[in-house]
């Protein structure tokens, strides 16, 4: 599916209701990570039910037991479009006897882009369908080009965030994938130079980022992207070895602590939705 207007061509796949390409007409330049399967064959998943690894790939409802992979099942599922315009359109993932059986709430998923000008507007809905509260957590991955151009390297970007951060990063336990229990306090300031080993543990979590935009930028050039966003409890930021691209996730939701009792009602970063509710959370992306 493609959507277009003056600035902006994007197209998205009803697989997991994926951006698959974002260009920019004015800058005349991809933005989104090609999806080499070199390095890592995804674009932008959606995360959903849960954010990260479960303990054991494990979690337990009314004592029954039930198995998730990392990042949950959504970004595995195929959409359907319930609505399109030439510069928006809406998925839509509900509940079935097959999701039932991995994760025991109804639920609907929608998932909205909307290009306005230079940026695209992403939007998560969550319904709640069941007769109960239903859990879960929801998250965003995008990954973008990192060299932007053609020349130059990952080591000449940096992140630019809007106020001075003091956050409280957490760190995955590299042998099962969570999060050890205890963040330290890092002073980043407003600029995080990118080189490679910064994500020699994985990927950088961060919990309560104060800025609403945070930005990717070059020292050789003018052109990056903005990241607008508020109210997610946990933002990322993660790449591979030489890897070209670099993700910005906002997350509701993060992986297991070392700690859990694997009881989902009660996981860290969940999501209560009481029946007959509605969750939604957004960001946009602005590119120059």
């Amino acid at each position: 599916m493609i959507l277009e207007n003056e600035q902006l061509h994007i197209e998205l796949k009803t697989a997991g209701a994926e951006l698959t390409k974002i260009y920019s007409k004015t800058a005349q330049l991809n933005y989104l990570w090609n999806g080499d399967a070199k390095f890592w064959k995804r674009h932008a998943p959606i995360l959903f039910p849960i954010v990260g690894k479960l303990k054991e790939h494990a979690y337990y409802v009314d004592s029954y037991k039930f198995n998730l992979p990392q990042h949950g099942f959504a970004r595995d599922y195929d959409f359907t479009v319930v609505s399109s315009t030439s510069n928006s359109v809406t998925f839509e993932l509900s509940f079935s006897e097959k999701t039932l059986e991995i994760y025991p709430y109804k639920f609907k998923l929608r998932v909205s882009y909307t290009l306005i000008e230079n940026t695209i507007k992403i939007e998560y809905q969550v319904n709640n369908e069941d007769d109960k509260a239903i859990y879960f957590s929801i998250g965003a991955h995008p990954a973008f080009s990192c060299p932007i151009t053609s020349d130059g390297a990952f080591s000449d970007y940096y992140v630019e965030f809007e106020k001075n951060e003091q956050p409280e990063q957490y760190f995955l336990n590299q042998e099962n994938g969570l999060r050890k229990v205890t963040p330290s306090k890092r002073s980043i300031g407003n600029k995080l130079d990118l080189n490679y080993d910064l994500f020699a543990d994985d990927a950088l979590i961060f919990k309560h980022i104060q800025s609403n935009k945070i930005s990717l930028k070059s020292i050789k050039h003018n052109h990056g992207l903005e990241f607008l966003s508020s109210d997610w409890e946990y933002f990322a930021f993660w790449t591979k070895k030489d890897a070209p691209f670099i993700c910005f996730e906002p997350w509701m939701g993060a992986a297991d602590l070392e700690t859990t009792d694997q009881d989902f009602t009660t996981k860290d970063g969940i999501i209560e939705l009481v029946k007959n509710n509605t969750f939604t959370q957004e960001y946009t992306i602005r590119f120059f």
